[in-house]
């Protein structure tokens, strides 16, 4: 098993990718809404 110094640079990656996942995600749920009539 690899110790964690190791791992960490690829996890913080991964974590950054999955923030940048989810901005993206937000922001087509929030145009969905506005199509709805939703939101400003």
């Amino acid at each position: 098993m690899r110790p964690f110094e190791e791992k960490k640079p690829g996890l913080v990656a991964e974590l950054h990718a999955q923030f940048a996942e989810s901005a993206k995600l937000e922001q087509a749920i929030q145009s969905n809404l506005r199509g709805l009539g939703y939101g400003g």
